[in-house]
């Protein structure tokens, strides 16, 4: 028959735990260190049908599976110390060899070398000889697609409660009870285990006070068993600890007493309940702290079972961890959108702020500067005004009273050839471009202000004796006089324009001066030249 106790709880924030102690089938859900709910199912089709409904109707969480069942054998192998391959492949064919047909349900541990002789590792091997058992319970949990996250032994666990009674050095018998009929004994050395057993007790639910008188003959066979299997030397002591109710406690303080070969502790389930701070828990017997403590584990593997029978619960946990990550995903997304609307609104605000600070800009200059608008048009011409003025100034340096001085002195060289000056025509050589400017209505307009000095041009012509036949001699004395003009610094060139004498006709010449000479087609007079002299300001020099 089903029985149910407590269900007011929220199954998402639960810890759940199926303990199947060989006949029966319990549902432990905890949440924290409180027990919210414990559910009893028999192993009929009654139970079975009850277990199948209620994983149906109830949340699917993960869940773990405990079992404590007499067909579990515990066995020490000693194996070479080898590498962890090698070790792996005898302990394999070590459990092919005793556990053939339970080769899903097996569990291996070093729990220590020997320390004389090989020095060889002891191997604990762990089975459950007859999985045949919850098979039924593990077809209707796979049907209901409940995550499983692995199969633990209570023998193995059991090695967590040491810590909590001060039970983890040398060599420790740990005697509890679970169920009424059963009593389990586990034999640990420094908290590793060495051997576990269960013994049938006949003992009536309604006479557990004095259960002790039962325990103990099964406790005395158990230590002789250990010590026939030389798990334990004949001298040493054992320390014997013992858990029970408050109803037991009297009987086994009685028959469980310290001697020559133990030293015994009686633990009371209500003692261990509230050191492990357990609430609404039931202190009849011990299966519910070790529910408890097969819950919280921290990160162990499960004992038995394959690993495809967990494929429910390694699925859910990669559902959970994508669902995590499409969270973290979407938090993040809206985070983004909301700095991006954040930012939005603050550039918003920014624009406003200075379209404000222009109008009040604008309000100052229309109050302080618009006035003066008109003045401020004309600027450049006033400025280009009083820099023409200055140019004009400057420019007027440059005369022709300079270049006759400078004309006089270069005639009146007695080295120089006599030669007589006709005529001098003055003009600004920068007369050019204004005058394309002024008759190519396309071209771009002179600035007066450039930086541009002022170049002044004087055409001279006058004579020179010379002998027409004589060619070399005429170009020698304008040769000289070319060569007199260039000495003074406000000269910048010199061209021959007209030659003293005649050549023949598509003749040309070059003279050492530079003087490019061409043929004149008519009979011109001989001795008659012309010159074009360029000049800056001598102040520019």
């Amino acid at each position: 028959m089903t029985q149910f106790r407590v269900l007011n709880f929220k199954s998402e924030t639960m810890k759940r735990l199926f303990y199947f102690s060989g006949y029966r089938l319990k549902v432990f859900l905890w949440k924290n260190r409180y027990l919210q709910a414990e559910l009893s199912f028999q192993p009929d089709n009654s139970g079975l049908n009850a277990f199948r409904k209620y994983l149906q109707q109830s949340v699917n969480i993960p869940t773990k599976f405990l079992v404590d069942v007499i067909e579990e054998d515990f066995r020490i192998e000693k194996v070479p110390h080898v590498g962890s391959k090698d070790r792996k492949a005898v302990i394999s064919r070590l459990i092919d060899r005793f556990y053939r047909s339970s080769q899903q349900y097996c569990y291996h541990e070093v729990i220590g070398r020997d320390k004389t002789g090989r020095k060889d590792d002891q191997i604990l091997i762990g089975a459950m000889t007859n999985p045949q058992l919850i098979q039924p319970w593990l077809s209707i949990i796979d049907e209901c697609d409940v995550p499983v996250s692995g199969i633990w032994s209570l023998p193995l666990i059991s090695s967590l409660l040491l810590n909590k009674i001060d039970a983890n050095k040398g060599i420790t018998l740990l005697v509890s009870q679970q169920v009424n009929s059963n009593v389990r004994q586990s034999l640990f050395r420094n908290g590793k285990l060495l051997s576990s057993r269960q013994s049938i007790i006949s003992q009536d639910i309604r006479d557990t006070e004095n259960s002790g008188f039962y325990i103990a003959p099964e406790v005395e066979k158990t230590l002789m068993f250990f010590r026939n299997q030389r798990l334990l030397s004949d001298n040493e002591i054992v320390n014997l600890h013992v858990i029970g109710s408050e109803k037991q406690l009297k009987s086994l303080q009685q028959v469980f007493v310290s001697d020559e070969k133990q030293k015994t502790t009686v633990h009371s389930t209500v003692d261990i309940i509230k050191k492990l701070k357990l609430k609404n828990i039931d202190d009849g017997f011990s299966d519910g702290i070790f529910s408890w403590i097969c819950s919280n584990q921290p990160f162990k593997l499960s004992h038995y079972g394959h690993l495809s029978q967990f494929n429910h619960y390694y699925y859910s946990i990669a559902s959970a961890v994508l669902y995590m990550v499409s969270t973290i995903i979407f938090v993040l997304g809206f985070l983004l959108i909301e700095y991006n609307i954040s930012s939005a609104l603050g550039d918003e605000n920014e624009i406003n702020l200075l379209k404000k600070t222009e109008h009040e800009y604008r309000k100052v200059y229309a109050k302080n500067f618009k006035p003066y608008e008109a003045v401020f048009e004309n600027a450049d011409m006033m400025n280009s005004a009083v820099i023409l003025a200055q140019r004009i100034k400057y420019n007027s340096k440059t005369s022709p009273l300079d270049f006759m001085l400078q004309l006089s002195q270069i005639i009146s060289d007695k080295t120089l050839p006599d030669i007589e000056i006709d005529r001098i025509q003055w003009r600004p050589a920068n007369t050019d471009k204004m005058h394309h400017v002024v008759n190519d209505p396309n071209a771009k307009a002179v600035d007066f202000t450039e930086n541009t000095p002022i170049l002044h041009q004087a055409i001279i012509k006058g004579r020179i004796n010379v002998n027409k036949n004589n060619y070399r001699e005429s170009v020698s004395q304008l040769d000289a006089i070319i060569k007199a003009l260039k000495t003074y610094p406000s000269v910048v060139n010199v061209l021959v324009k007209t030659m003293p004498v005649d050549l023949r006709s598509s003749s040309r010449f070059s003279s050492e001066s530079g003087i490019n000479i061409k043929h004149r087609k008519n009979n011109q007079a001989t001795g008659i030249f012309s010159l074009q002299v360029t000049m800056r300001a001598s102040s520019n020099g």
